[in-house]
């Protein structure tokens, strides 16, 4: 996917349609398997209850097959719903990886201006990304596949109905009536799924705005009237959900409502088809025929009771296509990039060299911030950048990390004697930044190490462990490069974690 075209729900599909394919259709094998054996036990037990009274000792009626039927659903039902929970795991765990991985990179070759269009941090963003990919899943798993087997087992039904009793196509309208609501529900869905993450936004915010002054604010009495806010956007969420609660509930009842006339319907006209048909009466001649009784009626009764599980799930999560469209808007709004934006490739690194020209660098939200730096910075030998506390030593290095949006003055990259913009520059994975705080994955030495290169061999990683003055720990260590950090690097000193950082 290009930077600059928007992405579109289908290609979560698209990718891997034929997974999603097979999953459906064990999941439709699932639900007919469910109708088949509910509809065949009833017009089994029926019949067994009859030939008892008919038949009594006789052995006049086949009970081997119509059991071998039932067993067969049954079996038919248990290995198709561990095939569809098995293939629809690869595939929401192979769409993940594939959505991070699109949207990461994407996210990472826009510019600096568009990377910092909406004002928030990297760590921000990536938070956002991670949490808007999560949500795309509901749009497959709570919307699509619903649909596909809700549609199925009501096509399943209705073909049931239209062959035992043609007479009863009237009490199938109302079925789809079912779908109508839900599709309504749905729609309303959406409107709600865009106030709530309007409303989620908001309470973040004030939330992240208020926890870093709140010694200030308890010192000036202020602090109740931050609370106060909170409180507000809070009953606006319970308000919200409380909502979302009811659409549910009442999508549910109408949908119970429709329901039970079309069973009503489906009653009266067999009961007209009774009453105007010549029926052949039960008799050892007529136990094991294929003729319309009762029994056959309470089948197709039992099948569309059993068909409004599935209906009813259209409307379990009426807000998954709104969330998936927001999350999807968001991540456009996020990665859309002008296409006539120039990035300037580092093809060169031999004299390399920093130009920094009356440069002024400022932290979102900051009172002050560095101004008037001017330097030449070659890539000879390290450069060193040393003053007190708040002199904006950090700012300037996150400035230069893409972090922070440059104030004044420019920054240039002198590339072999031409000079570029500095935040025009790609430089790829040829620029590395540590931050005072360092990330360490709760995984082992060797696979922290690997985030940097993955197909490093283990000689690289002794290598580069000797070259920070690790190699002595790690001869100490039973596991060696197999040692696990532990949670944010609990397991080694915070000097260690730097260093392997």
């Amino acid at each position: 996917m290009k930077t600059n075209e928007p992405f579109k729900l289908w290609q979560l599909i698209s990718p891997q349609l034929w997974v999603w394919m097979v999953a459906w259709l064990l999941g439709l094998l699932t639900v007919w398997s469910v109708l088949g054996l509910s509809m065949v036990s009833g017009w089994f037990v029926t019949m067994s209850a009859v030939a008892g009274l008919v038949a009594a000792g006789s052995h006049a009626f086949n009970y081997m097959v119509p059991a071998a039927v039932i067993r067969t659903f049954a079996i038919i039902r248990t290995l198709s719903r561990y095939g569809d929970l098995m293939v629809s795991h690869h595939a929401v765990f192979g769409l993940l990886k594939q959505l991070r991985v699109r949207f990461f990179e994407s996210w990472a070759r826009l510019d600096f201006v568009d990377r910092n269009s909406q004002g928030q941090s990297s760590s921000q963003k990536m938070h956002r990304l991670v949490k808007d990919i999560d949500v795309l899943n509901e749009f497959v798993l709570r919307f699509i596949s619903p649909w596909v087997t809700a549609v199925g087992s009501l096509l399943l039904v209705s073909s049931v109905v239209l062959w035992v009793l043609p007479k009863a196509w009237y009490s199938l309208g109302l079925l789809m009536l079912c779908l109508l609501i839900a599709a309504t529900a749905i729609h309303r869905g959406k409107k709600l799924a865009e106030s709530e993450s309007q409303l989620i936004e908001t309470r973040k915010a004030k939330l992240l705005d208020t926890l870093p002054a709140l010694t200030s604010l308890l010192i000036w009495h202020r602090w109740d009237a931050q609370t106060d806010q909170l409180k507000t956007l809070d009953e606006a969420q319970s308000a919200l959900t409380a909502s979302a609660h009811r659409l549910r509930h009442v999508s549910v009842l109408l949908i119970q409502i429709c329901l039970s006339l079309s069973l009503l319907l489906l009653l009266w006209a067999a009961g007209l088809f009774l009453q105007h048909s010549q029926i052949t009466p039960f008799a050892i001649d007529t136990l094991n025929q294929p003729i319309m009784s009762s029994a056959v009626i309470l089948a197709v009764f039992l099948g569309m009771v059993g068909l409004s599980e599935f209906i009813q799930n259209l409307v379990a999560e009426p807000l998954a296509l709104g969330r998936s469209q927001v999350a999807k808007q968001r991540l456009n709004d996020m990665l859309v990039q002008s296409a006539a934006k120039v990035q300037h490739p580092l093809a060169c690194e031999k004299n390399l060299a920093l130009k920094l020209d009356e440069v002024t660098v400022k932290a979102p939200n900051a009172l002050i911030g560095a101004s008037g730096l001017t330097a030449h910075i070659g890539s000879d030998r390290p450069c060193l950048v040393v003053g007190p506390s708040g002199a904006g030593k950090s700012t300037l290095l996150q400035t230069l990390a893409g972090e922070h949006a440059l104030i004044s003055g420019s920054m240039q990259l002198i590339n072999d004697g031409a000079a570029v913009d500095w935040q025009t520059v790609d430089f790829g994975n040829r620029l590395g930044f540590l931050g005072q705080t360092v990330d360490i994955f709760d995984q082992t030495l060797a696979d922290n190490l690997r985030i940097a290169k993955p197909d490093a061999s283990d000689d690289e990683l002794y290598a580069v462990l000797e070259r920070v003055n690790l190699s002595s720990w790690l001869q100490a260590q039973p596991k060696g490069l197999a040692t696990a950090l532990g949670e944010y690097g609990m397991a080694v000193s915070g000097g260690q974690a730097w260093r392997i950082a």
